[in-house]
């Protein structure tokens, strides 16, 4: 089992009942990946899969390619921004 930190902004907070971050678990998967720690936010947070689709997701405050989510390696603890698009004036 994995526990990972994760944090969301805007409509990803929205999202998630308006909280700002919370630790996760992923059970049962080794390696734990990037791509499974979107899918236990996924799972947590249904309303969720909107904003993931078009969200940066930063693994340790780096983004990361989503095509690669599958090949990144998560670690106890890591943490997991979902930053949706951002607009302003």
């Amino acid at each position: 089992m994995v526990e990972f930190k994760a944090l969301y902004f805007a409509s990803a907070r929205d999202a998630a009942q308006d909280k700002p971050s919370e630790t996760l678990q992923i059970a049962d998967e080794q390696p734990a990946t990037l791509a499974s720690a979107v899918e236990c936010i996924k799972a947590t947070y249904p309303e969720m899969k909107p904003v993931l689709e078009s969200a940066m997701i930063a693994l340790n405050e780096r983004y990361c390619n989503k095509d690669d989510m599958a090949n990144i390696e998560i670690k106890d603890m890591d943490t997991v921004a979902i930053i949706p698009p951002v607009s302003g004036g």
